[in-house]
């Protein structure tokens, strides 16, 4: 996920008032990249690669929203952020900056600077696509650009702190983790699912040679992420299993994932 692009601008200092970012005014919807269906009022139903409706307790490992502050790293289009909005949460969404670069596995066989464009192009898309919804349901919701390997003391504590389907996607998982473990009483992680790694604590490195996938890094057991997070002091655990509708081509899949839900508390226990 994090790269940061040279630029003459330097080191930049965050103060209190530049930690966030300001709301976008976008106008067409023809801007943006719906990553997740949703309803946008004035525009119906919209997007995208992933349809949340209906599972998306299960996806966020049934965690109490109500009255609770939300760290949620990665929001793409805000789907999750705007859900856990309806549910009575205040929500801070951490999203990369426009000056920086997803973390691509360097396949040989792949042009990357040429690579990079073309995703640059759609994380502005997608931001654009947050901004889009957020105006038009009346988000209070916050943004931080920046690295999840960087994360401001500006942004404050958090009761729980969302990693959606992000990790799989980064150089360093564990050290986001620990990132956020840090500002955070709980800590939910969801992730594709992989029975083959059933009872290890492993990520297991997802490229290979004769393939030329280069945006997912690891496969990741939920014992990891329960171990890692024992480790941090979130003993409390729990991993619950569900399958959420990935659009392919047209065809909705179900795609089975994990979700960990930890907290700092008693001896962890894994529940099926």
């Amino acid at each position: 996920m994090l790269r940061r692009r040279a630029s003459g601008g330097g080191h930049r200092t965050l103060g209190a008032a530049s930690v966030w970012a300001e709301p976008r005014k976008i106008k067409r919807i023809e801007d943006c990249h719906f990553y997740h269906r949703m309803e946008i009022p004035g525009h119906g139903l919209v997007g995208g690669e992933w349809d949340l409706a209906g599972g998306e307790d299960d996806y966020l490992g049934h965690v109490e929203l109500a009255g609770r502050r939300v760290l949620e790293i990665g929001p793409a289009n805000g789907y999750l952020t705007f859900f856990m909005e309806s549910r009575g949460a205040e929500v801070v969404a951490v999203e990369l900056a426009p000056e920086t670069d997803r973390e691509l596995v360097p396949h040989v066989s792949i042009d990357l600077e040429q690579l990079q464009a073309q995703t640059r192009t759609i994380m502005e898309r997608l931001r654009n696509a947050f901004w889009f919804a957020h105006e038009r349901l009346e988000s209070a919701a916050k943004v931080h650009y920046g690295s999840a390997y960087d994360l401001p003391e500006e942004l404050g504590h958090f009761d729980v702190a969302v990693l959606a389907a992000v990790l799989l996607h980064t150089r360093d998982p564990l050290r986001i983790v620990e990132n956020c473990a840090r500002i955070a009483d709980c800590v939910v992680v969801t992730d594709i699912y992989h029975p083959t790694l059933d009872g290890v604590p492993a990520a297991r490195f997802a490229p290979a040679a004769d393939s030329d996938a280069s945006g997912t890094w690891w496969d990741l057991s939920p014992d990891l992420m329960v171990r890692f997070l024992g480790v941090l002091g979130f003993a409390d655990a729990t991993v619950s299993y569900h399958a959420q509708k990935h659009i392919a081509g047209g065809v909705e899949i179900p795609m089975p994932l994990f979700t960990v839900r930890a907290c700092k508390g008693p001896a962890g226990r894994l529940e099926p």
